[in-house]
């Protein structure tokens, strides 16, 4: 009795496990999707987690011509980062530079085909301020292509000789 106990046990078991390993019929290949990726042309970017898009880049913000904002990331040996934003009182280097960095590269989202208009606002708009004397930023991304931003705020020098004038009229 105990033999043929064992040997139904051990059947059961073996039909057990020959059941579970045997591919399903009734499930269609066509229905499976397929998953694919499609590598990126040279160059990383934020989206695809390659870094950000670009291996240096260079940001010095006047403010009545007095630098306020400097900011430097540079990857193209070893990993340096300085970061020194006068308003909110932070001057930081390495692993916190690089930190700061990353919200204003979060913002920013640049790359290589976004207008200088567009770069110059989302810069004004991460570090808050509405006016800026002079603004210069140089970015070199990963394929090699330059960036170069060196913007004198003629608004505000138009409204300086505005308020000249007018101050000249009285």
């Amino acid at each position: 009795m105990r033999k043929f106990i064992w040997f139904s046990l051990l059947l059961l078991t073996s039909v057990l496990l020959l059941g579970a390993c045997v591919k399903n019929a009734d499930v269609d290949d066509k229905d499976v999707p397929t998953i694919s990726s499609k590598p990126e042309t040279e160059g990383g970017s934020m989206e695809t987690g390659d870094g950000y898009g670009f291996v240096t880049l260079d940001l010095t913000i006047d403010v009545d011509d007095e630098e306020v904002i400097s900011t430097s990331y540079d990857v193209t040996k070893k990993a340096e980062a300085t970061y020194i934003d006068d308003l909110a009182d932070i001057d930081v280097e390495g692993n916190d530079a690089m930190d700061e960095l990353f919200y204003l590269f979060d913002h920013m989202r640049l790359t290589k085909d976004t207008p200088d208009e567009e770069t110059i606002d989302k810069i004004m708009e991460h570090y808050e301020l509405d006016d800026y004397s002079n603004l210069k930023l140089d970015v070199e991304f990963d394929e090699g292509t330059m960036l170069h931003i060196d913007d004198d705020n003629e608004d505000e020098k138009e409204d300086g000789a505005d308020d000249e004038k007018d101050n000249e009229d009285e």
